[in-house]
């Protein structure tokens, strides 16, 4: 709310000499740290590092959600989880019941795995997939702090159209960071982008890996992969075609062509589309203008 209000009052320089001054900020707090750490003895700054932990909570009406916060995106970003989607949370608290067998595929920290554990008191069973290794962690961490591991399992897979070893090409390090590529380095736009590592991490079809390890067909299923939702749907066609599953949200790119097949791909699978919604902070105009996430249903 408060940025919106900025962006009413404030004209576009005022406010990038207000993100400069705070990024300024932050790299001397950056600095002064690590001097500090230079400093000090190396027991000391082991016994700080693993004494300091930030939790806070999630702006999650029905419930409390902890969240811990490593990374400005996961404290700028997910901890605002409900206010950046709140689609997502209409959905989650109309189409799901008591019962339920949830895929949460691109879960990040798990802000909508969690949502979906505390407002069913653990009766929706989640399945939450993540490869990114940082975030990962944080994930697991979130689900350990809420006391869900009953009804929450981390997968710390990559889903695509094969099973076999897959590359991930890493847009940040920082836990909470997206945008990250499976096979190639290119972006959700479609734009090649320079990965800040590349890393080898399994790769799974999504009907290999219900098949393998038995798992339950989902009866409802988010998908926010970053520009990998194709491939992913190529190795799923058992999955999204099985009647057990009963809505599906994906974020889409609107008008993109690969969006289309997207699109096209669910209704061929028997899902209807239900409704769209605008990305909160997408703005007028650019790609994240073009963000919305859709809601298919049987």
């Amino acid at each position: 709310r408060m940025k919106a209000v900025l962006r009413w009052v404030l004209s576009n320089q005022q406010i990038a000499g207000l993100r400069a001054l705070r990024d300024g900020m932050r790299r001397a707090a950056v600095s002064l740290w690590s001097t500090a750490c230079r400093l000090l003895p190396e027991r000391v700054v082991l016994f700080l590092v693993s004494h300091t932990r930030l939790v806070r909570k999630m702006d999650y009406e029905r419930a409390e959600i902890l969240l811990q916060v490593e990374s400005d995106v996961e404290y700028t970003t997910r901890l605002h989880s409900c206010a950046k989607e709140p689609e997502t949370i209409e959905w989650i608290h109309s189409f799901f019941r008591d019962g339920d067998v949830y895929y949460d595929i691109g879960a990040n920290g798990g802000a909508y795995a969690l949502v979906a554990a505390k407002s069913f008191k653990g009766k929706v069973r989640v399945y939450a997939f993540e490869p990114s290794f940082p975030t990962f962690k944080q994930l697991c961490t979130n689900i350990v702090i809420n006391g869900c591991q009953d009804c929450i399992v981390p997968l710390q897979v990559a889903l695509s159209d094969r099973t076999t070893l897959q590359v991930l090409n890493y847009s940040s390090l920082l836990p909470g960071s997206a945008l990250h590529a499976l096979g190639t380095a290119v972006d959700y736009k479609g734009d090649r982008f320079q990965p800040t590592v590349q890393q080898p991490v399994l790769g799974f079809s999504l009907d290999d890996l219900v098949k393998y390890f038995d798992l339950p067909f989902p009866a409802h299923l988010k998908l926010d992969v970053d520009g990998t939702e194709l491939a992913l749907l190529r190795g799923a066609a058992n999955t999204f075609g099985h009647d057990a599953l009963k809505s599906v949200l994906v974020e889409v790119l609107e008008d993109d062509r690969q969006s289309k097949q997207v699109i096209a791909t669910l209704e061929n699978a028997g899902l209807r589309f239900h409704s769209k919604h605008k990305y909160v902070y997408g703005g007028d105009n650019g790609p994240s203008s073009r963000i919305y996430n859709y809601i298919f249903c049987r």
